[in-house]
């Protein structure tokens, strides 16, 4: 320690340390590092070192040591350890040794590091807002609770802080923040607890205030703290007063925050000296109205004069009344200009204006004489003959009598500021250009359009449609409500009125939607409605915000009108395609049995017997066709096919139908394929079965005759499978999508003939059956596997 400190006393801030302060808490650091090399912890060094880096940090940032020097210390006291083991060979630890040495240092030197630049961060921005509070206050009153509201807030454990200040022989409390002290109370100095602090100019600590006997004030002792610490505040040797912390919650002060109070009572002292000094310096100038223009013209207020005329970025030029030649200019007017400062003194004010300019000189100065100030642009010519323009502010000083004896003029370069307004101008133009050539598009437009503003619906524009559909003049400053004001009566489709609320643009101009062709109507006198149809979407920012809304109605009452014809014709047609059928089915009835009566006659020749054959064929088609037509017209005006269902057996009904197409096409192969499972469930055994029977027969009639037909079942849970397939040319890609539709037949005869025999409703019946009981039907039909139509039917109708 002797060879550390010879060295480490180079250090300037060392210098004045006692011994004692100068070694501190290092002579127990070596011992601990020396205990570390002997016995190395287990969970290493840096918690065998303990608190002794931290303090060591924290005295030497209290005592005025940078962080290099701090650094340094550590750096040396390091150096002579080393030399010390180098100079006795028999000291020299082995390598695990010295391994825990180093280590044990540089942990000692990142923790000094560490707690120094925390503390001094901290102190840092305490004495910032110290700092700040006091330029925030005008006097000491108001700066001293500032003070204390910072102290309390940069340190959580004080509950009580106060500032005595010195008055004679007592110290009077100035500010307090908490409870405990009154301001305005009185301690005589060398009394009580404040009062040895104030006396011996040391700071004093007390761990019990309660019961400590140094705390001799009544007030101090009933206020309940525990830890209570003050500090005298000195400068050059003279009591200021003394500043005090408490805490209720503890009896001890960490090093760091007692550090930190003392800095902060430090700067309060310097800070309270100058508010003093300001004080004092006021009430003279109060006592002395006559020194303050001496004051003016001292020496101090020119240089803050010449620092501000000459730092200032704007243009300043000081001009002589009498002659107009310039006197002084700041070196941002004489750079403005493309000269030195030097060349422009003396020289007439008019030599920096523009030739074409200086016609007007004389105006502005008259104009700058009849008035305190005076505002103009100008031309201003710089040394290389370049031009630009200049905005100038004139002020006109006067003497006692009222004689304008100069003007000093700021001067700004607009030419940034002019290129701004042609660029202005420039994007105003086009943007007018482009509202015009949008205007011009908008009235060309066989739709109606309106674009209005987020949030308030004031309508910004709309085109000639509009004004033809609703009636209503544009104006720009109407809302959207206004404009459809006019038509009060519109409607829903199920002839709900809208409320303002509802209407496409308000939706979309209050609530960002987005409304795709909604169809309104308005009713009209004589019965002439206007449908139309009304789509409208929010116009957004780049952030996303809604900053205005656009809409669209398009007159859609005459489609709509023949649409409703259309349909009307079409509900016609199938309403007689209904009755036709059900009134030809007696008359065949009678034929069919005609024609069975005589096919059961002996007597009857074979010639005869082939013609009445033929009849039977004949009438059992018709029938079947009439059967389609009467469902066509079910499910196309009676609200689907009726369906009853019954509980039963798909494969018995899948059965019964392959028997009977077996003996109708006694020439082809058909077969069932029943997979494992169950097949009971509720079905339409009627319909099912014709389901089975169109499948079949389409099948039949498409497919080759050498190939087989075949129906295959599958349980799959909840539903049923029924799959059909035939062999053969697929089905057309196009055909596929409208397969099912009424009244298509295949682009083929088949190869049975007889395609151009049926009207295209079996596929058309055997989806809406299938549908009736819940189910969906699949058709997929390629030249390598051949055609499938794939039944799937719910056990139990849903819901």
């Amino acid at each position: 320690m002797e060879a550390w400190e010879a060295e480490v006393r180079a250090i300037p801030a060392a210098q004045a340390l006692s011994r004692p302060a100068l070694r501190d808490g290092l002579p127990r650091l070596l011992e601990v590092v020396s205990a570390l090399m002997r016995e190395p912890p287990r969970d290493g060094v840096a918690s065998g070192l303990g608190p002794i880096p931290d303090l060591h940090a924290l005295e030497r940032l209290g005592e005025g040591f940078n962080l290099r020097q701090v650094v340094t210390e550590y750096r040396l006291l390091r150096t002579c350890v080393l030399r010390l083991w180098a100079a006795h060979e028999t000291a020299v630890p082995d390598a695990e040794e010295a391994r825990v040495f180093h280590d044990a240092m540089d942990e000692a030197v990142a923790a000094s590091v560490s707690r120094y630049t925390r503390a001094r961060e901290r102190t840092l921005q305490a004495l910032d807002r110290i700092s700040t509070a006091a330029l925030g206050s005008a006097d000491v009153a108001g700066f001293f609770p500032r003070l204390l509201l910072v102290l309390r807030e940069t340190v959580a454990a004080v509950d009580v802080a106060a500032v005595l200040l010195r008055d004679g022989d007592f110290l009077r409390v100035e500010s307090v923040v908490g409870e405990g002290l009154e301001p305005g109370a009185r301690v005589r100095v060398g009394e009580g607890f404040t009062g040895t602090i104030a006396a011996t100019g040391q700071p004093l600590l007390a761990h019990e205030a309660g019961t400590d006997a140094r705390v001799g004030e009544a007030s101090l002792r009933a206020t309940g703290l525990r830890a209570l610490y003050g500090v005298p505040l000195v400068l050059d040797s003279e009591l200021l007063g003394v500043a005090l912390m408490g805490s209720r919650s503890t009896p001890e002060l960490s090093e760091e925050d007692l550090l930190l109070f003392r800095a902060m009572a430090a700067r309060a002292t310097a800070l309270l000296s100058q508010a003093q000094a300001h004080a004092r310096e006021r009430q003279a100038r109060a006592e002395a109205e006559a020194s303050l223009a001496r004051l003016l013209e001292s020496e101090a207020g020119l240089r803050r004069w010449e620092e501000v005329f000459t730092r200032l970025g704007v243009g300043v030029v000081v001009v002589s009344a009498e002659d107009n030649v310039m006197r002084d200019v700041n070196p941002a007017f004489a750079r403005m200009h493309g000269y030195a400062p030097e060349e422009l003194l003396g020289r007439p004010l008019e030599d920096v204006f523009a030739p074409e300019s200086r016609g007007m000189l004389s105006r502005h100065v008259a104009a700058a004489h009849s008035k305190t100030s005076h505002e103009y642009e100008s031309l201003h010519v710089r040394k290389d003959g370049s031009r630009f323009p200049a905005f100038s502010h004139v002020t006109s000083f006067r003497d006692a009598s009222g004689r304008v004896v100069q003007r000093v003029a700021t001067v700004l370069d607009i030419t940034q500021r002019r290129a701004v307004e042609v660029d202005r101008q420039r994007l105003l133009a086009a943007i007018e250009a482009e509202r015009a050539r949008l205007a011009s598009v908008l009235e060309q437009l066989p739709a109606g359009v309106f674009i209005a503003e987020a949030p308030s619906g004031r309508l910004l524009m709309t085109n000639r449609q509009v004004e033809l559909l609703t009636g209503q003049p544009f104006q720009s400053s109407s809302l959207n409500e206004d404009v459809m004001r006019g038509y009060p009566d519109a409607r829903h489709l199920d002839g709900r009125p809208y409320t303002p609320d509802e209407r496409p643009l308000t939706r979309s101009v209050r609530h960002g939607e987005v409304v795709s062709n909604e169809e309104m109507y308005f009713p009209r006198e004589g019965g002439q409605d206007l449908t139309v149809l009304v789509s409208s979407a929010p116009i957004r920012d780049r952030e996303g915000n809604t900053v205005a809304a656009v809409a669209t109605m398009v007159d859609v009452t005459e489609r709509r009108r023949a649409q409703e014809s259309a349909l009307q014709t079409a509900r016609f047609g199938e309403r007689l395609i209904a009755i036709v059928s059900h009134d030809l089915r007696n008359p065949l009835n009678a034929i069919q049995l005609s024609a069975t009566q005589l096919l059961h006659s002996e007597a009857l020749p074979e010639r005869e017997r082939r013609l009445v054959t033929r009849l039977a064929r004949s009438a059992d088609r018709m029938r079947r066709m009439i059967s389609e037509l009467l469902d066509f017209t079910r499910g196309r005006l009676g609200g689907g096919i009726p369906i009853q269902r019954a509980p039963g057996d798909l494969r018995a009904v899948v059965r019964q139908a392959v028997e009977e197409l077996e003996a109708a096409w006694p020439e082809r192969s058909l077969s069932v394929q029943v997979a494992p499972g169950r097949y009971e469930g509720e079905w339409d055994a009627d319909r099912l079965m014709q389901v089975v029977s169109n499948l079949g027969g389409n099948a039949l009639q498409y497919g080759p005759p050498e190939t087989p037909v075949t129906f295959r079942l599958s349980d799959v849970g909840d539903a049923v499978v029924l799959e059909v397939h035939n062999a053969g040319e697929p089905i057309p890609p196009e055909t596929l999508p409208r397969l099912f539709d009424p009244f298509r037949r295949g682009v083929s005869a088949g190869h049975a003939g007889g395609a151009g025999s049926g009207l295209g409703l079996g596929l058309y019946i055997v989806e809406q059956v299938v549908k009736g009981h819940g189910g969906r039907i699949q058709a997929e039909s390629t030249a390598e596997a051949g055609t499938t139509f794939r039944v799937t039917l719910p056990r139990a109708p849903p819901g």
